[in-house]
């Protein structure tokens, strides 16, 4: 048998171990509400992540953590095992927040999937609206990024839409920054093209802003990013139902 075929299999091996009836396996950085816990609150921050003073940076460091996760990228096993892929694809979420000293953190990842998931065979990611930051009082910190994974690289899909709509309603559509800039709340999708599992590159984002209803796509090539503005006749059908911030 040659390297690529042992490979191969051990993969597959590896890959199907976690889609039994057995509990998922602890994963670091990912939090699943034990009893007692409050399924609303996502603890924060992640260890061994931040602060950052700057939010392209968080976001940069966000990326690859996230991609590195259990099949949070399986683009690579569409080709060859698409029934696989579509069974092993994981998706993962958290928030990035501001705080009262002016820094960003994440919190930490969730891979909870709505129950719908089981009928429909989709993918998705159940985010918290809360983050518990011992450090802070609730009202003390400010949503950024509703950040997620997408396995397969897809575009940012009404259900993302309509989450950080319905965020929206709860948070900030925008909050001002100590030197007076703005940052509008928004959701993120990060995808990876490599077709290497054992190291999926951080090759970019989409990102969704409530407030202007637009969604751009970011990639990045040789350590620049370079943005591109997505006509909504791409992404917007059925046509969303308006908000308005109470």
């Amino acid at each position: 048998m040659s390297g690529t075929r042992l490979f191969s299999r051990r993969l597959l091996a590896t890959l199907l171990m976690g889609l039994g009836c057995s509990p998922p396996r602890p994963v670091e950085g990912v939090w699943r509400p034990g009893p007692g816990e409050d399924p609303d609150h996502i603890p924060g921050p992640m260890q061994n992540f931040g602060p950052f003073d700057t939010y392209p940076d968080a976001l940069k460091a966000a990326c690859p953590l996230i991609l590195s996760k259990p099949n949070a990228a399986v683009g690579y096993l569409q080709a060859s095992s698409p029934e696989l892929a579509r069974r092993a694809a994981t998706e993962y979420c958290a928030w990035l927040y501001y705080t009262p000293e002016h820094q960003y953190e994440m919190s930490m990842l969730t891979d909870l999937s709505r129950p719908e998931d089981l009928v429909t065979g989709n993918k998705s990611c159940r985010l918290p609206p809360f983050v518990s930051d011992s450090r802070y009082a609730p009202g003390d910190l400010r949503y950024i990024f509703a950040l997620h994974n997408h396995p397969f690289g897809t575009i940012l899909s009404p259900e993302d839409t309509q989450f950080i709509e319905n965020m929206a309603s709860l948070h900030e559509w925008s909050i001002k920054l100590q030197d007076d800039r703005e940052i509008l709340l928004s959701i993120v999708a990060f995808f990876s093209r490599s077709k290497d599992p054992a190291a999926p590159s951080c090759d970019g984002f989409y990102q969704y802003v409530p407030a202007t209803r637009s969604m751009t796509l970011w990639t990045q090539n040789q350590g620049h990013w370079q943005r591109e503005l997505i006509d909504p006749e791409v992404w917007d059908k059925p046509k969303h139902r308006r908000i308005d911030k109470r």
